[in-house]
């Protein structure tokens, strides 16, 4: 992920903006809401055309200053009934800045209350996916690229079109014979489209690409305009055939999830977003595991690269970045910065590379000299650091309580869609999937299950082959006003935390264990959580010194880890299915007529979240949402296979292992 180039305006007297680098306009100065309305709403037969779809897209082709979402957001309001979804896919490679974007949007007073909800949301020029959840059931995903890298790497349905770039001939780019087979691509039997031009390029590229388009009534000076419909056969997911989703079962069945940490509630969280009907199930009650630590870390994991890995990462964060500020609890989350402090040289030249690659936008890190590290928190040391202003401490039971504000609470007779159960089997009916616990009782049947139990997610047959492993860390709480306190969390190696109410939390370590039965915090671990924090921060050495480790409290947990380090959420393979239907892999053959991907049916994974929990479940949670609702994936291809649960088998086989 990296920055893009926010476009050179000129702005007319009327307050429209014009493009420099294109040489057009953004909207109609006479009446671009008019314009809109005629164009894209009623000429794509809206809201007609949503009147009986639970889950209704639209793709657009410039999202520009918003004008368009804007319009179709307040038919939205007036016609949908409150149990269906609008999911609106746009495409921008020159992202206006959130100034010039308000700027444009005081044009449209009557629009003044959606456009406040989008301002408040509007990502920073960052290439990739950005999806933001609105009221009304709005979902807008933003895809930051060049179009036809954007749509190349999308995957979703789309209902209507709104193609919208700047004319043919002043972008002919935004009209391509490669991005009208894109929009094909993404097009099922019959979805419409609607657009100003009537180009011969443009209708020729249609129609070749399969659609039936029609010249009809234009708007304004306008004196005619495109509408079509697709005619030619829904194409299959571009995706490897090992990695293609199963299609989505009914949308109205009730789902369980096993697991009531940060995985399960950030899920739990997305399922009810989109309208389903959950149930939460754990044998300790909510956060009972590595979710239920005093405090946490909010922050990125960055790579010196473009990998895959790094770039989920970034992905991740900036969409917990803005579900969180959005909260403004800091009973929640509290966003005072987080200094990650080099501790070698290595280090500190891999430092300076994430900062010149600009994974993130501006105001989301600083690279910090050491005397301004001294500056800062009055911390000497010989390195630079890294500055993250945004991230945060995040206090888990306060989180998992906002995530699940309309769900769980902690006993059956007062919550229904919660049970303190420990789920010993999954067995799968005609109707669905029961839940045995270890009593023998059964739940169900659920049209989908998730199972995001942490380290306990192997114990089921249907999972058993997932290299999960379970690592023990113990963290250390000093008492109040015996360590110095600093405003923002440090992270070099072991991490600090002042809590509010004057205490310290410090640590943790990192033991791999055969098993992940409970524990209670060891004298030792607390020695080892001293020593690390002495040698990352030497200025501390004296005050930790006379820590007891004896009179520490601290706690212990299991996080779940995976060999590469990158969660997983998606779909549940089946492994012997699996090693049947691509054995020809571990003889390199990728060609070969694979069958699509054999998953247990209704049966969904999330884990693997290892240390940053708290920054890559939510965006998991919302692929999950997104995978079982069959509406568009919050993530580009090679990140959905990066994340997707499969990818262990897959790389096995073809390491012939």
């Amino acid at each position: 992920m990296t920055q893009l180039p926010s476009p050179r305006l000129t702005w007319r007297d009327d307050g429209s903006p014009v493009s420099s680098d294109f040489g057009d306009v953004y909207f109609s100065a006479e009446d671009g809401l008019a314009e809109t309305q005629h164009v894209f709403l009623h000429g794509n037969h809206l809201p007609h055309a949503w009147a009986a779809s639970p889950h209704f897209t639209i793709g657009e082709t410039g999202f520009g200053t918003g004008l368009n979402f804007l319009c179709t957001w307040a038919l939205w309001r007036e016609t949908a009934s409150p149990s269906q979804h609008l999911h609106y896919v746009s495409v921008e490679g020159f992202p206006l800045s959130r100034d010039d974007l308000e700027r444009a949007l005081e044009k449209w007073p009557d629009l003044a209350y959606l456009s406040t909800q989008l301002l408040a949301r509007y990502p920073s020029p960052t290439r990739g996916t950005h999806l933001l959840h609105l009221d009304d059931n709005v979902h807008l995903t933003l895809l930051a690229d060049e179009a036809l890298s954007a749509l190349t790497n999308f995957t979703g349905q789309i209902d209507a079109w709104f193609l919208d770039g700047f004319s043919p001939a002043c972008n002919p780019e935004m009209w391509s014979p490669d991005l009208f087979r894109e929009i094909a691509r993404l097009s099922r039997t019959g979805t419409s489209l609607a657009t100003f031009t009537v180009a011969g390029i443009v209708r020729r590229g249609l129609t070749a690409a399969g659609f039936e388009v029609h010249k009809t009534k234009g708007h304004g000076r306008k004196r005619e305009m495109l509408t079509g419909r697709f005619t030619a056969t829904s194409q299959p997911d571009k995706n490897p055939p090992w990695y293609q989703l199963p299609p989505p079962r009914a949308c109205n069945g009730p789902i369980a999830i096993v697991g009531a940490g940060i995985a399960g509630a950030a899920a739990a969280h997305a399922l009810r977003q989109y309208g389903f009907n959950v149930t939460v199930f754990d044998a300790q009650g909510i956060g009972s595991g590595a979710s239920g630590n005093p405090a946490g870390l909010m922050m990125p994991r960055l790579a010196a690269d473009h990998s895959p890995d790094g770039r989920f990462h970034v992905a991740a964060y900036l969409h917990t970045e803005r579900f969180l500020s959005q909260l403004n609890n800091s009973d929640v989350f509290q966003a005072g910065g987080i200094l990650q402090l080099a501790r070698t040289e290595e280090e500190a030249a891999r430092f300076s590379a994430i900062a010149r690659l600009g994974h993130l936008p501006h105001d989301h890190i600083n690279l910090l000299a050491p005397h301004q590290v001294m500056q800062s928190v009055e911390v000497e040391t010989k390195f630079p650091a890294l500055f993250f202003p945004k991230a945060g401490i995040v206090y888990p039971e306060k989180l998992l309580e906002q995530l699940l504000a309309d769900g769980p609470s902690h006993t059956n007779k007062e919550d229904p869609s919660f049970y303190r159960a420990e789920i010993a089997g999954l067995v799968q009916t005609r109707n669905g999937w029961k839940l045995i616990d270890k009593d023998g009782s059964q739940h169900g049947p659920f049209m989908q299950v998730i199972i995001a139990n942490g380290t306990g997610i192997t114990q089921y047959p249907q999972t058993a082959h997932l290299p999960v492993e379970p690592i023990q860390g113990q963290l250390s709480l000093a008492p109040a006003d015996t360590l110095p306190r600093f405003g923002p969390a440090i992270s070099a190696g072991s991490y600090i935390i002042s809590l509010p109410d004057g205490r310290t939390l410090f640590g943790a370590t990192y033991t791999r264990v055969r098993g992940a039965e409970p524990v209670l915090p060891r004298i030792d671990a607390h020695h080892r959580n001293i020593a690390s924090l002495a040698s990352a921060l030497p200025a501390l050495s004296g005050p930790l010194a006379i820590l007891d480790p004896v009179q520490l409290d601290g706690r212990v947990a299991y996080r779940a880890q995976v060999p590469d380090r990158i969660p997983f959420a998606g779909p549940a393979p089946d492994h012997e299915a699996y090693l049947h239907a691509y054995d020809r892999l571990r003889h390199g053959d990728r060609f070969a007529d694979y069958p699509p991907a054999p998953c247990y049916p209704g049966l969904y994974l999330m884990g693997g979240l290892g240390a940053r929990g708290f920054s890559t479940s939510l965006l998991l949670a919302d692929l999950l949402a997104a995978q079982i609702s069959g509406t568009p994936l919050p993530l580009a291809r090679d990140l959905l296979e990066a994340v997707h649960p499969a990818r262990f088998i897959v790389r096995a086989l073809r390491k012939n292992t």
